[in-house]
């Protein structure tokens, strides 16, 4: 659900649910990202930010 009050990263589609920043709505609302190359796969990212539910 979509909070008027969270701050959304717009252009920021994340679609890893049991991350606590993604408000179910594919929405980031971190505020700031952080992403990194896979060390295993350089064509891949991950994101630093994420906090598991």
């Amino acid at each position: 659900m979509e909070n008027k009050n969270e701050p959304i990263i717009n252009g920021v589609c994340c679609d890893v649910m049991n991350c606590v920043y993604n408000n179910g709505a594919c929405c980031c609302t971190a505020g700031t990202i952080q992403v990194n190359n896979c060390s295993d796969d350089p064509g891949r990212t991950k994101c630093e930010t994420f906090r598991e539910v």
